[in-house]
């Protein structure tokens, strides 16, 4: 294989024919094609719109009254592969190169079949055939189809990818721009490896070109459904218009179904392949695997033997099934379908890169990172290989801190800064956590807090780019954004940390068999246990949203994580899921939801689980709406949030005069007249903070009073706004900036020492607040809380080192006179000349030599 790999490299494309020659050749295949022209253009654009039966009957009939051109075999071969004709597109395929032995085109499709039926050795003889055939008459081979062709068949012989999309699809895009052969290979290769920035580039003008092209239309919705997915599942819809049998843009549609856990729409969508062709290898894994996920051995027993029917070592049918598996958070099940894919083909990619994700996802980097190495090595054009070998020269850059429960890997810098309070929050939330749900995950739990959030985003979901997650768990490896990184939209690491843990006993308790929304449920539910301002609130949005209506079906709700168009609609997910789970709680007691959880363990789905524990499903949706439609009835009764349109200034101000109980009018009205008539909006202000108390955003009524406040210079009433403001929020890191500020200034040391903590789990990288922190700490008495501050000190403030160090070793010299002495001697190997150092160390040794 190797061999023909290196000539399909150097393979050039030369016709070698005079003009004249040119001329003939031309007339001749121009005549040929005349002659069949108008049956084989609708032959094809039969098998284009997947009239696949009748496009068949077209082509054989052409075919058995010898109809001159290869066209006719290639398009009966198409037709008999998709409706399960295997064998019968072999013999085709043989039939056809005995009346045209110089086609590449009939070559590649053979070898596809000789694939289809495991029939490796004989595939490998197509490839030598091709290999003899290019080198011995290029010329015949430069039309786009051909070139296309060649390029496949370099790619299944071995050759670079990159090599092939510039020698062969590019040069087939740019000769032949009329014809959709060459676009479609180049983005299909770039897609294929993850490159979608080129893919896009590749089939813009194709998308216009080619309106009508179901495969384009599909390469592009593959394209861009990242970046707009509403954009590509258009795109994908118009594609299965025009070619309702399009099997790619089918088994995308059963993918995103799986990932709902709306599994019977998923089995109906690939019912739809499977009557046409039972032995469709894709169709059955994803079968299989849905059987799997609903703990259906059998079923799913039955689905890979058909799926893998026509060739039983088919690598492809155990790496998709494993796939499907590690999407739904089964990485371990997934893993061992890579391993077994592996088996029947030791140098199959797309097994050896899904199988280095799963195990790092289960905490074996050491033979992910072989098994990415290893296959990059042989495909040096796969980004999401180059990303992750990338990611792993990030990885050596960081510290390690752990204890017997946790490693926790972070970079030095920040390690030095607040890793610390890391372990100390994980090593909290362990024993509160723990005992209250009576199981012990595996130790260690691995934590990865990364400073850059590509870095992030390819851990987490092998591709960078990937905005709005702060963090994620797999059940033993937890990945989270640094808060240095998120300073444009901070949030409180503290509470991210704490939800990623309580995901840990929730996987690990129901070996990842716990569908979303209850995992995310669990997990927002303890946030707010452990602090009521922590986690998804109920709000006016989400009060509206109840009391219209908008609740998503319990059994429904893993898929109200996928079906959204917001942040706002994340969010209600969010919080929806871990209303569920308080009223679970509140309704049938907190050993009901265990119970549930160890049901899922045992293979029970949660909707049985939950009939069994509580009452069945129908009547459970409705105990649960009515439950929460009460609490958001009681959230702020009376008060109108509705968003009118108003008007003039005028008419602001008058209808807020009408309308006393709408507050956001009347916030509106308040902040308009603030410069000019302070006093009314004063009063306006604390009534409408009276209205609405549980506001907790950053245009609340509490914030507009606590800046006219500062505008007036009256800070203590400014100071109380601010407190009551931030007992209800943790992440206002404005609000609590400026309060420490105030309360520094009215020497109020401990109630500084608050707010700096609650920055610090903020943004605990900021060097001003350290300072003030370590400032009223050790004016309070908190000495180890002002070292630890000087400590991060250390590392954000390199101008002050050896005045940090001197700090740390006045405050420790009592309890830790060895440290003490270290800390000096290290200020003074930076500032040989600071003399209150000599001085602190004169002073130690002389206690030294007092010492008994």
């Amino acid at each position: 294989m190797a061999k023909v790999a290196s000539v399909f490299r150097k393979f050039e494309v030369r016709t070698g024919l005079t003009l004249v020659q040119q001329t003939a050749l031309l007339a001749v295949l121009a005549s040929s094609a005349l002659a069949a022209a108008g049956t084989i253009t609708e032959c094809r654009r039969l098998l284009l719109s997947g009239n696949y039966s009748e496009c068949l009957d077209q082509a054989r009939e052409a075919t058995e009254r010898r109809a001159y051109g290869e066209d006719w075999p290639l398009v009966r071969i198409c037709a008999e592969r998709e409706l399960g004709l295997y064998e019968d597109a072999l013999a085709t395929a043989e039939a056809g190169m005995e009346r045209y032995p110089w086609s590449i085109r009939i070559l590649v499709e053979k070898n596809r079949c000789l694939q289809d039926l495991g029939r490796k050795d004989a595939a490998l003889q197509c490839l030598t055939e091709i290999d003899r055939l290019a080198s011995a008459t290029p010329w015949r081979y430069s039309d786009a189809d051909d070139l296309v062709s060649l390029g496949q068949a370099a790619l299944l012989a071995g050759a670079d990818p990159k090599d092939v999309l510039e020698g062969f699809f590019d040069r087939a895009r740019r000769n032949f721009s009329r014809r959709a052969d060459g676009y479609l290979a180049s983005a299909q290769l770039a897609i294929e490896k993850g490159d979608v920035h080129l893919a896009v580039e590749i089939l813009e003008p194709a998308v216009d070109r080619f309106p009508r092209n179901p495969e384009i239309l599909f390469a592009w919705y593959l394209a861009i459904r990242e970046s707009n997915p509403a954009a590509a599942e258009a795109s994908r819809q118009e594609a299965l218009r025009i070619n309702p049998s399009l099997a790619a843009a089918i088994l995308v549609e059963a993918d995103s179904r799986i990932d709902r856990e709306q599994f019977d729409v998923a089995v109906a969508a690939l019912a739809s392949i499977l009557n046409r062709n039972s032995r469709h290898p894709e169709a059955g894994a994803l079968l299989a695997a849905i059987h799997l996920l609903q703990n259906q051995t059998e079923a799913a027993d039955r689905a890979k033997s058909k799926a893998l029917e026509l060739n039983p070592q088919n690598p492809a049918v155990y790496q998709r099934i494993g796939t499907t598996l590690s999407r739904r958070y089964r990485f371990a099940e997934g893993a061992k379908f890579q391993r077994q894919a592996l088996k029947c083909d030791e140098d199959f990619l797309p097994a050896q890169a899904q199988l280095a994700q799963d195990l790092l996802r289960l905490g074996h980097s050491d033979e992910a990172w072989a098994l990415a190495e290893q296959a990059q090595m042989r495909d040096g054009y796969n980004t999401h290989l180059f990303n992750l070998l990338q990611l792993r020269d990030s990885l050596d850059r960081f510290a390690a801190l752990q204890n017997d429960r946790f490693i926790v890997q972070m970079s030095r810098e920040e390690a030095g800064i607040f890793g610390d309070q890391v372990i100390d929050l994980l090593s909290r939330a362990w024993d509160d956590l723990v005992p209250r749900y009576g199981f012990s995950p595996e130790m260690p739990v691995y934590v990865e807090i990364f400073d850059r959030p590509d870095d992030f985003a390819v851990r987490t979901f092998g591709l960078p780019d990937v905005a709005d997650f702060l963090g994620v768990c797999f059940g033993k490896v937890i990945t989270a954004n640094s808060p240095t990184s998120q300073r444009s939209s901070p949030s409180n690491w503290k509470s991210v940390l704490w939800h990623e843990f309580c995901h840990v006993i929730t996987l690990q308790m129901t070996s990842n068999r716990i569908p979303r929304w209850l995992s995310e449920g669990i997990s927002v539910y303890e946030e707010r246990r452990r602090d009521p301002r922590w986690g998804q609130q109920m709000s006016p949005e989400f009060r509206q949203m109840i009391l219209e209506g908008q609740l998503t079906s319990v059994s429904r709700l893993s898929s109200a994580f996928l079906n959204v168009d917001s942040g706002e609609a994340m969010n209600f997910a969010y919080y929806q899921s871990s209303m569920v789970v308080e009223f679970l709680v509140e309704e049938f007691g907190f050993e009901t939801l265990t119970s549930v959880l160890r049901d899922l363990n045992t293979g029970l789905l949660v909707n049985d689980a939950l009939a069994r524990r509580t009452v069945e499903p129908e009547l459970f949706d409705r105990r649960f709406a009515l439950w929460l439609i009460a609490r958001a009835q009681m959230h702020a009764p009376g008060v109108e949030f509705g968003a009118e349109s108003l008007g003039d200034t005028g008419d602001i101000r008058q209808y807020a005069r009408e309308h006393p109980q709408h507050y956001r009018v009347g916030l509106l009205a308040a902040r308009q007249i603030v410069s000019a008539s302070p006093e009314v909006a004063e009063a306006e202000l604390l009534r409408l903070i009276e209205l609405f108390p549980e506001d907790t955003s950053s245009g609340s009524a509490r914030r507009v009073l606590a800046d006219l406040y500062r505008q007036q210079g009256r800070s203590v009433e400014e100071s109380r706004v601010l407190a009551a403001h931030l007992a209800r929020t943790a992440d206002d890191l404005g609000a609590a900036v400026r309060l420490m500020d105030l309360r520094l200034g009215g020497e109020d040391w401990s109630g500084a020492v608050e707010c700096g903590t609650l920055i610090l789990a903020i943004d605990p990288g900021s060097a001003p607040v350290l300072r003030k922190l370590a400032n009223a700490a050790e004016r309070s008495g908190r000495t180890e809380l002002a070292v630890r501050c000087l400590r991060g000190l250390l590392q954000l403030d390199r101008s002050a080192v050896p005045r940090w160090r001197l700090r740390i070793a006045r405050l420790i010299r009592s309890g830790d006179p060895a440290e003490a002495r270290r800390q000096t001697l290290l200020a003074l190997e930076e500032a040989p000349r600071f003399r209150e150092a000599h001085q602190l160390l004169l002073d130690l040794s002389s206690a030294e030599r007092q010492d008994p």
